[in-house]
């Protein structure tokens, strides 16, 4: 039994030639390979600007982005707490200086 024909409006007739430089063709690569496609059926989704598949992350990736997120939110709670007057500077130091070291952990694990 072979596979079902498909519709003529589903046949893909025609082609389009397009010539990249190497640091362009590295970069499609990239971004096709993020949303787990290949390079033709991103540039295809793109340019009829249908919908992309969920950006997808490793692990590590997406552990940083939650603890970054967690900073800039103790980062707000610290801007609000000055912004109503009076506030307790020593304990916010030391909320710095804890904000400061998550930072330069994460630095640390992106330039492995």
């Amino acid at each position: 039994m072979g596979r079902p024909k498909k519709k003529i409006e589903e046949i893909k007739l025609f082609q389009i030639n397009l010539r990249v430089t190497m640091n362009e063709q590295v970069q499609l690569e990239e971004a096709a390979k993020s949303h787990g496609l290949n390079v033709v059926e991103f540039i295809r989704r793109r340019a009829l600007h249908k919908q992309l598949p969920k950006f997808s992350m490793s692990g590590l990736e997406r552990d940083l982005l939650i603890e970054l997120s967690r900073i800039g939110n103790n980062i707000n709670q610290m801007s609000k707490k000055v912004n109503q007057g009076n506030p307790n500077l020593k304990g916010l130091e030391e909320e710095l200086l804890n904000l400061n070291k998550k930072l330069n952990e994460i630095k640390n694990q992106l330039l492995l």
